[in-house]
């Protein structure tokens, strides 16, 4: 596959990725008071990942800063990544 093949596929990846982490976000969001997202949520945290990610939690709040944190920043973050690395090679044959 070429350079511009595989830009155009990052740049579909980075859209997914923010489409598919703003729409967790909301449906989490929306959904926060039932027992099952509880304990999805406490089960994560617990885990070595999102105490080297986030840090330590004190206690399970579930506000919008803490699923903004938790969800739609990082999703943002990979999804400007493959942006970047999708220009990139998109513009590749440019510089050459």
């Amino acid at each position: 596959m070429s350079e511009s093949t595989i830009g155009w596929l990052l740049l579909a990846a980075a859209a997914m990725t923010f489409v598919f982490g703003g729409l967790s976000r909301v449906f989490i969001g929306r959904r926060r008071d039932t027992k099952w997202v509880r304990r999805l949520v406490h089960v994560f945290r617990r885990t070595g990942v999102a105490r080297v990610l986030f840090g330590r939690f004190e206690e399970d709040v579930l506000d919008d800063d803490e699923l903004d944190t938790m969800i739609l920043m990082p999703a943002i973050v990979i999804a400007c990544g493959l942006t970047l690395t999708a220009v990139f090679l998109l513009g590749y044959d440019t510089l050459a």
